[in-house]
């Protein structure tokens, strides 16, 4: 794994880990760390924000993304709450029993997929997603 970090000059802060994942891919993650948020190398990783953990990632298998959008579709307990494409990659964001929150992405040109999920709130599920960028190298 890789550690990166940069700063801009309008006070934004990034971390970026590469992770080599079981499916042979390299993958790159970019978080925004502005306002106290931080994110971990290990597998799977944490996003926390002032040292709460809010989100936790795993990578997943390319082909079972599909697996995940179906149950999201199917699963009496979930409701899809958003879906389409962030950053050139395809996601589905639900809720399970309205207490658990996930997103399911498909990373683009990777054979790799990411399954984030959040016991805190839709808002914070959402917040910590779109700060980061997920690129395969």
């Amino acid at each position: 794994m890789l550690l990166c970090l940069t700063g801009c000059g309008d006070g934004e802060t990034y971390k970026a880990y590469t992770y080599s994942v079981e499916t042979g891919d390299s993958i790159d993650i970019q978080m925004d760390t502005t306002g106290g948020y931080d994110i971990t190398s290990e597998v799977p990783f944490a996003i926390s924000l002032d040292g709460e953990t809010l989100s936790q990632g795993m990578f997943i298998a390319g082909e079972n993304y599909e697996q995940y959008v179906a149950v999201a579709n199917t699963d009496k307990a979930a409701t899809v709450l958003d879906s389409g494409s962030y950053n050139g990659n395809e996601y589905v964001f639900w809720s399970y029993n309205d207490s658990e929150y996930n997103i399911a992405v498909k990373i683009e040109g990777s054979k790799t997929g990411l399954l984030l999920g959040n016991v805190v709130s839709e808002e914070s599920a959402r917040e910590c997603f779109e700060r980061l960028t997920i690129t395969v190298k």
